[in-house]
């Protein structure tokens, strides 16, 4: 739910020590950390890139053709993008837990901090217009579009866009911004200058919208994502493409032309999780990153066959043949964010595993070199782990991974029919994996007794892939125990609760409310199992083990089948006080309950 104005400023002030913070202590960390770069940006002139890497808290600064790190600074708690202004003199990096953008000044290969601006919960992706005036902020958390007075450095405009935008693009006339909500599946095109909301488009049945680039030929907008289907997820749906496809969308943005789709999935072997995004200056070349199935897609942008229609499940036969457009060049790792640097068609790519950039001959399809960034030599048990959830090899045919559905560990808020209660035909809401190895039991009706075996029966059953190792199990279970909350923003700067939740929090202990009977503090959530009157889902168990309530402001939708969409509906509908052994509570009541469950 979007945050007040009121609200947004107390937040700020607590965003605001978070990042000087983040920032101070950054050279406190251990040597040789993973510096896994999320993101990249290239300098105007292709001599330079900047990479924001996200579990160091740092910027690196890099010389392409020389292959090497000229300076890395600390910029704030997981970095996740990074952009540079048109002339190429200043960066701006935002920081997910920090809650800001940090800024930098760039001159003769050099790299000088500049500050920082508190801009609100879960910053992402960033943007400048054309004549380097504005930065566009997506403020995930709060549905908003933040823009910043480069100059002055601060806020000076918040645009309401689609649910948790990630992903931004300048469009060609410099003033116009694309904005992909993630959860909203919608791309909304915003006038920097006037904050207008110009157009939006929604993009049916799509999900983890990623990566947003303009086409300079058309000068429409092409967005990475994947499509969720229906039916239940077995393996043969798995293989007909009937579970997760991985698709491009041009969008019409101002232009009055159609939606067009291009499938990108080939039948065995699948691309897994669609992500970074990129054209080339002459619109030769659309490059898209892979990291599930750690690759680049190099696509000849003027042979793609663009479908008005549904594109189909599988990728046109004459695309995917060995000369028809489209080749698959294996980088390893996790490739996210990528861009070009040069006209002629040398790209760099971020490469998360693997602590590096790699520097990729676009035309011939071949890597011309790796630039280590620095990091440990051997990965630990929680980096194997890590690397395990985020690779959709370990699906049948490649089609997806744990991420793609736990969105980083947490939850893209939709529902997939699974064999995790033992049927089919009931449809289950996607939990967040956040705080997971300290909720036991697991699944909504809580039968799984056992992490490690809940995990594999996911690789396995689920993804319909190969039984895992007992260590690759107990690597993927040390991932998961270091899965966050980030800062709740509904709390005060120093982290106590308002004067609201404080009364909430006395509703919740209530009899009346009835709540800590089953979601018991400190987590919020028992080992028991209940009946909730939420009636037959047609599985074998009717009983519910109640979810951990820690940042349950940022699950919705709410119940094992998305039903409530809001708090406000779960507690006056389907999860009332007076049904599960409580009494009615009222309206003030009600207010002050629910913000209490956001302070959580």
């Amino acid at each position: 739910m979007r945050l007040g104005l009121a609200l947004s400023a107390v937040m700020a002030l607590g965003v605001a020590s978070a990042c000087a913070l983040a920032l101070s202590r950054a050279d406190d960390s251990p040597p040789g950390p993973h510096r896994s770069p999320f993101d990249v940006a290239v300098t105007p002139d292709g001599r330079f890139a900047l990479t924001a890497n996200t579990t160091a808290g740092s910027l690196s600064l890099v010389d392409i053709a020389a292959g090497r790190v000229l300076a890395e600074l600390p910029c704030g708690r997981h970095p996740t993008a990074v952009a540079i202004t048109p002339d190429g003199r200043q960066a701006a990096v935002s920081n997910w837990l920090s809650g800001c953008v940090a800024w930098f000044e760039l001159q003769d290969g050099q790299l000088r901090a500049a500050g920082t601006t508190p801009v609100g919960s879960e910053p992402r992706g960033l943007a400048f217009s054309s004549d380097g005036r504005w930065l566009c902020v997506a403020v995930a958390r709060q549905d908003e579009l933040a823009v910043l007075d480069g100059a002055a450095k601060r806020v000076v405009r918040r645009i309401p866009v689609g649910t948790e935008p990630w992903a931004l693009e300048r469009a060609p006339d410099g003033e116009t911004v694309a904005v992909a909500g993630s959860r909203s599946a919608s791309v909304s095109g915003v006038n920097v200058r006037t904050g207008a909301v110009i157009w939006t488009e929604l993009i049916p049945g799509s999900a983890n919208l990623r990566g947003v680039a303009y086409d300079p030929a058309s000068g429409r907008p092409v967005v990475t994502h994947v499509v969720r289907r229906d039916f239940p997820v077995s393996k043969e749906n798995i293989d007909e493409g009937w579970v997760i496809n991985s698709r491009l969308t041009r969008l019409p943005g101002a232009s009055g032309s159609h939606r067009e789709q291009i499938a990108l999935d080939a039948r065995g072997s699948a691309v897994g999780d669609p992500h970074g995004i990129a054209f080339s200056a002459d619109a030769r070349w659309l490059i898209v990153t892979a990291p599930g199935t750690h690759e680049l897609l190099i696509l000849d942008r003027a042979r793609l066959p663009w479908s008005a229609g549904d594109p189909g499940d599988h990728i046109r036969a004459a695309l995917a043949e060995p000369d028809g457009g489209l080749r698959r060049l294996k980088l390893g790792g996790r490739p996210l964010g990528v861009a070009f640097a040069s006209d002629a068609g040398t790209a760099v790519v971020a490469n998360y595993l693997l602590d590096a950039l790699q520097v990729v001959d676009v035309p011939a399809a071949r890597v011309l070199r790796t630039i280590p960034l620095g990091g440990p030599a051997d990965p630990g048990l929680e980096r194997r782990g890590e690397a395990i959830f985020y690779d959709a090899d370990r699906s049948h045919g490649h089609w997806f991974s744990c991420h793609t559905c736990h969105v980083e560990g947490h939850t893209g808020g939709l529902l997939f029919d699974t064999l995790n209660d033992d049927s089919y035909g009931n449809p289950k809401l996607v939990p967040s994996l956040r705080g997971v190895t300290h909720t036991g039991p697991w699944t909504w009706h809580g039968w799984q007794k056992d992490l490690t075996a809940a995990m594999t029966r996911s690789l396995t059953t689920t993804m319909s892939g190969p039984e895992p190792t007992a260590d690759d199990a107990s690597a993927l279970v040390a991932f998961l125990a270091t899965l966050e909350q980030p800062p709740n923003p509904h709390r005060l700067p120093d982290g106590s609760l308002g004067a609201a939740a404080r009364r909430g929090e006395r509703v919740f202990r209530s009899d009346a409310a009835h709540c800590s009977s089953c979601h018991k503090p400190p987590l919020y959530t028992s080992r028991s199992v209940y009946d909730v009157k939420l009636g037959d889902d047609g599985s074998p168990y009717s009983e519910y083990n109640p979810p951990s309530l820690l940042g349950v402001y940022a699950r919705g939708p709410y119940l094992h089948d998305g039903r409530a969409k809001t708090l406000d509906e779960l507690l006056t509908r389907h999860h009332r006080p007076d049904m599960l052994g409580g009494s009615s509570i009222n309206d003030a009541e009600r207010a002050d309950l629910i913000e209490f469950l956001r302070s959580l």
